[in-house]
């Protein structure tokens, strides 16, 4: 084995092993600034992302939200109209109810005694009505048709010839019309009847305050 015999003086050899030194020291330090800068890069670079993403997500979730109102207007506009839809109907049935109901009782009232009513037939659309009965008396048709051109509720009525044919046990036949007009006014004064104890409940409220 070689051995190497450094001759330079003790100063020049501490000179060298400090500039080695510094050059290791010097090199240390680039790597490790190089490293901090990559590191600070990294960082930076991630941050943003992180950010970027951040913001897509609350963006993402406000359009989910927007995207479920959207959706709920919608079930509570459709529930609103069915619910409009099913209400009109109730109150379209409840008229028709009310109105033919008075209809009725007007024709039982001014039916007279001796006949009975076998058939009744009326059309929602033109108010027609045809009642098909039979009487005891000849009589009793005429009165009844009598009763009926008497009423407010029926115009128009129709009296077949052949419906005075037999003095007795009489088969008859009426074709007569509801007049709307009256019937409404009826209805109108019905309500306003109905009304009456409420507007006294309310004057005695006003004079108590």
């Amino acid at each position: 084995m070689k051995k190497y015999i450094n001759l330079l003086p003790k100063e020049a050899q501490n000179e060298i092993r400090y500039e080695r030194l510094s050059s290791r020291l010097l090199n240390m330090s680039l790597w490790i600034v190089i490293s901090l800068v990559v590191m600070i890069v990294l960082m930076m670079a991630t941050r943003i992302y992180l950010k970027s993403e951040s913001s897509r997500v609350s963006d993402l979730i406000i359009f989910q939200k927007e995207l479920v109102s959207q959706e709920e207007n919608q079930a509570l506009k459709k529930e609103l109209t069915e619910f409009n839809t099913h209400l009109s109907n109730l109150i379209q049935f409840e008229e028709s109810h009310a109105y033919w109901s008075e209809v009725l009782i007007e024709l039982a009232r001014i039916t007279p005694s001796g006949i009975a009513i076998d058939a009744l037939t009326a059309t929602r659309d033109d108010k027609k009505m045809t009642i098909i009965g039979f009487a005891q008396t000849r009589d009793s048709v005429l009165q009844f048709r009598k009763n009926l051109l008497d009423s407010d509720f029926f115009e128009d009525v129709n009296f077949p010839l052949s419906n005075l044919i037999k003095p007795t046990d009489v088969a008859f036949r009426y074709t007569f019309f509801v007049d709307q007009d009256e019937l409404l006014k009826e209805r109108i004064s019905d309500s306003s009847i109905r009304l009456e104890p409420e507007e006294e409940i309310i004057q005695i409220e006003d004079q108590e305050n």
